[in-house]
């Protein structure tokens, strides 16, 4: 239908953050300028030329491959000058007391081409008008599930039924978590060999896995001994992870009280299956929705009625529909790998929304998004709110 981020250029992000340079303090302030690298990428191979530690780098937030980034980071005494190397550079802003990180990220800018797209000028502005005045649903976009891209099945849902083999499986084989071209062969010999891991040994390159590789190859294939595995995985990585299915849950909780308050919705693809999104929605609906906010599940949540939503029974029948009793069962006994909750809105509004004809095949939008937001959803709801307009 259209295309996006053909060319790197054709999807320019920058950050917005609360960070400026101090005049002091211990930490160099820079704005990292990337084009068609991970923003995981290029952190490496910072810390690896200036051989020092992953620890030692701020940031805010992972950015596009595809695209031109500009970020924040801090390096804790880093050189006070500006880096210049194939695919990115930093521009030294000056020396700050405290590192960059997600808290002090308030949102991106986007500017955004989209091709492939021929539209009716005057229908395409009243789509952007809906959102300018109703926003979008709030979903979390395909960037949140990287972790289960092939396989389309979350480690963590089978570590929650007791299925750890299978968790493992997913977490090592299937998944990665750091770039997935360094990993592939990797990845690649432990679906090959899956049993008999030595075989792998040599290839794990994060030491972690190298560690629990090496156990599994000396240890008898059992529940306790793929149980105890879990327990070395990276706790960052088990919670990145976690978060990851506890997101998928909130789309589908969100898809329900959309339908639940009555709204006419539309479909949009997405790599787990259909998302809905609205138009309009009718004043006594819209009342509810706008300042509604969704808690991500937790075995721990405390639900009451939302105005007039039943949001306990929701999340109930979402966690019976994924196979277990209720939000309660969404426990694990791996140390690590806990389901924090947090309000997360059900509407976002992209701020500054614009947009331009390039031709007659290409447009552009440019708009602001608070953090936590995506902006293919902002695509995605315009392109298929217009297409069933």
């Amino acid at each position: 239908m259209f295309q996006i981020k053909e060319k790197p250029e054709d999807f320019i992000v920058s950050e917005v953050a609360d960070i400026y340079p101090e005049g002091q303090g211990e930490y160099g302030l820079y704005l990292l300028k990337k084009e068609n690298l991970s923003t995981w990428d290029v952190l490496g191979r910072i810390a690896r030329r200036l051989r020092i530690s992953m620890d030692s780098i701020g940031f805010g937030g992972l950015k596009d491959k595809r695209a031109i980034a500009h970020q924040f980071i801090t390096i804790k005494n880093g050189p006070r000058k500006d880096l210049k190397f194939s695919g990115y550079e930093l521009v030294y802003l000056g020396q700050t007391r405290k590192p960059m990180s997600k808290d002090l990220l308030l949102g991106n800018r986007f500017e955004i081409v989209m091709r492939g797209l021929s539209v009716e000028e005057e229908k395409f502005e009243r789509e952007v008008e809906l959102v300018r005045r109703y926003g979008l649903a709030n979903y979390f976009d395909d960037q949140r599930f990287g972790s289960v891209k092939v396989s389309k099945e979350f480690a963590v849902k089978e570590i929650i039924k007791g299925n750890y083999e299978k968790a493992l499986y997913l977490m090592l084989a299937e998944g990665s978590p750091a770039d997935i071209e360094r990993t592939r062969k990797f990845r690649n010999c432990l679906k090959k060999n899956w049993g008999d891991f030595e075989k792998c040994l040599e290839l794990a390159e994060i030491k972690w896995e190298k560690r629990l590789i090496e156990f599994l190859s000396k240890h008898k294939p059992s529940k306790r001994t793929f149980k105890r595995a879990l327990g070395m995985v990276d706790k960052e990585y088990l919670f990145f992870l976690g978060n990851a299915y506890q997101s998928y849950i909130w789309n589908k909780v969100l898809q329900k009280v959309l339908t639940k308050l009555g709204i006419e919705v539309f479909e949009a693809p997405y790599l787990l299956g259909k998302l809905l999104f609205y138009r309009e929605v009718r004043e006594e609906a819209w009342e509810v929705l706008k300042e509604l906010k969704l808690p991500m599940p937790s075995p721990k949540l405390q639900l009451s009625e939302e105005k007039g939503i039943a949001l306990g029974k929701i999340y109930e029948e979402v966690c019976r529909e994924e196979g277990f009793s209720g939000l309660g069962a969404l426990r694990t006994f791996v140390k690590g790998l806990v389901f924090k909750t947090y309000p997360r809105p059900a509407v976002v509004f992209p701020k500054d929304l614009e947009w331009e004809k390039l031709n007659e095949n290409s447009i552009k939008l440019k708009f602001f998004l608070e953090k936590g937001s995506y902006a293919t959803l902002v695509i995605k709801r315009l392109c298929y709110g217009y297409k069933n307009s």
